[in-house]
């Protein structure tokens, strides 16, 4: 399985990066990508800013099935340098540039629990994807310190 990244600039909602499942090798079951999941990398080459949150929750594993031939993508919206009250994931970046990638990892040896019943049909017969893939990397620049409009 590869995974693409890319900044949707022309989008409304700012800060808007898509990522992209393909390539599969196989039919698998896939975890829905978390905004976490973004890496930012500074100029120096160091990891810089780690994702915050106010609260602390648990909620069930939503899933995919990915097949050989598909591609599914999903708009994620990082919350950089936004109000920390109104969001439930937030990062805080220094102005610059920054190198962006994904980076996706399932290790959990457990079964997944569909909570909402919403899983297909054919989700047993369908191996679950363990494993860490990282996509490509993009450059992005961060060029205030608080955007008030973030989703």
């Amino acid at each position: 399985m590869e995974i693409s990244l890319e900044h949707i600039a022309d989008s409304s909602t700012p800060n808007t990066f898509r990522v992209a499942f393909h390539s599969a090798t196989e039919r698998c079951l896939v975890q829905y990508p978390s905004v976490t999941g973004l890496t930012f990398v500074d100029a120096s080459g160091n990891k810089t800013g780690q994702w915050l949150t106010r609260v602390f929750v648990s909620e069930p594993l939503d899933d995919f099935v990915l097949n050989p031939r598909d591609r599914i993508s999903f708009d994620l919206y990082a919350n950089i340098n936004a109000d920390s009250q109104d969001h439930r994931w937030f990062i805080d970046l220094p102005a610059g540039m920054y190198d962006v990638h994904f980076v996706y990892r399932v290790d959990r040896e457990t079964e997944w629990y569909d909570f909402l019943a919403k899983r297909s049909r054919f989700a047993s017969l369908t191996p679950i994807w363990r494993g860490s893939v990282e996509s490509n990397t993009i450059r992005f620049a961060v060029t205030d310190h608080r955007r008030e409009n973030a989703k």
